[in-house]
């Protein structure tokens, strides 16, 4: 199992950082695999530059 995917499950990360990219992947891309429940976010930030888009979320 992925080190980020055992973090998420036991609810060890305080914020999370996620870049948007547009790009066409088909039918995209998923970050998180396998979640054993819900993750609840409280959207804190948008940054847009370059294209891209920062969120950042607790």
């Amino acid at each position: 199992m992925k080190l980020v995917q055992q973090l998420v499950n036991q609810d060890l990360i305080d914020r999370y950082h996620i870049t948007v990219i547009p790009t066409l992947l088909g039918s995209g891309v998923r970050l998180f695999e396998n979640a054993e429940q819900e993750i609840k976010l409280k959207l804190l930030d948008i940054c847009s530059y370059n294209g891209m888009t920062d969120l950042n979320y607790v």
